[in-house]
């Protein structure tokens, strides 16, 4: 029966359009890659100022000398970037430094699968994750667009210990902690409308981040804000790269190059871009004091000269200004300060 049917004229026929498109397939991706590789060359940037990994969603940035860079996000050892979220204990709404400042003093470390939390005042609690692994109870997190994303409660111990630091008296909070696989409404889609240039088409998972797993952009920048801050402002407390809550900062660059970025490459590691990062009040939160800007600086400022083209973007994005670019991973690994910085160029920025 087998040798009769692939003896017929249009199985025959079918089989033989079959092995074209298999091999077509490939060699039109290759010839795509190919072509793209020439109209858009690796070119040297820079080099890796300074790396940030923040364990818990708005909290202190631990500032490290080397970054893993997985699909999820960075970590350095066992300090994963956003795996920890601070949510309302009522109402699981996720708490960040917009609403409680305070957050962004609060050190945090995972070590030998212990997480670590320090107040500045120097009171500590730590929490065994196996422990609440192995006893899991999940709750869900609201997060971004009223969208769900579960993780597991990490105890009435740290719940108490974080509702004590942040003054919440009655209203007091949970702390969940990320794990891969469980229920979430959220995910990095990329829209058309993020760029004028055509966006690439990203579905990344992501853990307790605002929306992609990475986020860079140049120290040039930051030295531009200041230099405008000093000419309206000349009084006024200047900003750090700290202010604007980076995984990668890269030096060597002219002020805002990140906004015409397509890819990164750090060693073997590299990254796609595929959104330029809008800006809200975190960034008037100083990570020195944990107290908003009074003038909501530099907030203010950005907003009068880096919000988006008008047009679509404008549409997008509204009176959130731009400052540094989203990303993903291609490639993973490891990637280092000192590190040399090469970039793939859109044609236009954004």
């Amino acid at each position: 029966m087998a040798m009769e049917l692939f003896g017929r004229r249009d199985v025959k026929l079918g089989l033989a359009a079959l092995s074209s498109a298999l091999v077509a397939v490939p060699v039109y991706q290759y010839l795509r890659r190919q072509y793209f590789e020439r109209t858009y060359p690796w070119v040297e940037v820079g080099k890796v100022e300074e790396l940030f990994v923040y364990p818990i969603k708005s909290c202190k940035g631990n500032k490290v000398q080397k970054l893993q860079c997985g699909r999820l996000g960075a970590s350095s050892g066992e300090d994963f970037d956003r795996y920890f979220l601070v949510v309302d204990a009522d109402t699981n709404h996720f708490y960040t430094a917009r609403q409680l400042p305070r957050l962004v003093l609060l050190e945090a470390h995972v070590e030998s699968n212990i997480l670590t939390i320090r107040t500045p005042e120097g009171k500590e609690i730590n929490v065994e994750l196996e422990f609440v692994v192995d006893n899991p109870i999940v709750r869900p997190a609201t997060l971004f667009s009223k969208l769900r994303q579960d993780g597991l409660d990490c105890g009435d111990g740290v719940a108490n210990f974080l509702t004590e630091y942040l003054e919440l008296k009655d209203k007091p909070c949970r702390l969940l902690y990320f794990q891969e696989g469980y229920f979430s409404e959220r995910r990095c889609q990329t829209s058309q409308n993020w760029w004028n240039n055509p966006v690439p088409k990203r579905d990344d998972e992501t853990a307790f981040v605002d929306l992609a797993p990475y986020l860079a952009f140049s120290a040039a920048s930051v030295e531009d804000v200041n230099k405008q801050l000093k000419s309206t402002t000349p009084e006024g407390p200047l900003v750090s790269s700290r202010n604007f809550r980076p995984n990668i900062v890269i030096s060597g660059t002219p002020p805002y190059d990140e906004d015409r970025w397509l890819e990164l490459r750090v060693g073997e590691t590299e990254f796609v871009c595929y959104k330029p990062c809008t800006r809200c009040v975190l960034t008037t939160v100083d990570p020195d004091t944990g107290k908003k800007n009074s003038d909501v600086q530099p907030l203010k400022l950005l907003r009068q000269y880096r919000l988006a083209p008008e047009g679509k973007l404008r549409r997008e994005f509204k009176q959130s200004p731009i400052f540094g670019v989203n990303m993903g991973i291609i490639k993973c690994g490891e990637i280092s300060v000192g590190d040399v910085v090469y970039a793939r160029y859109k044609p236009t920025p954004f």
